[in-house]
């Protein structure tokens, strides 16, 4: 069975810890790293689409994250904290 997508935009929700980058990385490493895989995955959605990313990271730690999500250059329109 072959899998078909629609052509129009769509939006991704995804999770940041264990997902994305390395489960509480910024807690025991004292900062994010990308897990395999992600930068390929982010890689393929498209600049129409609409990316949400939730975390339940505390507020205190916004910046952090959205730092390294911008050196990384992981494009996101919006983020849900405390999820």
């Amino acid at each position: 069975m072959e899998l078909e997508m629609s052509s129009l935009p769509k939006t991704w929700i995804l999770d940041l810890d264990g997902t994305l980058v390395k489960h509480n990385g910024y807690k025991i490493d004292g900062k994010d790293s990308l897990l395999p895989g992600a930068n390929e995955l982010l890689s393929q959605i498209q600049d129409e689409d609409y990316v949400i990313i939730v975390t339940s990271r505390k507020l205190e730690y916004k910046e952090l994250t959205e730092s390294f999500l911008q050196e990384n250059n992981i494009r996101y329109n919006h983020i849900i904290y405390e999820a």
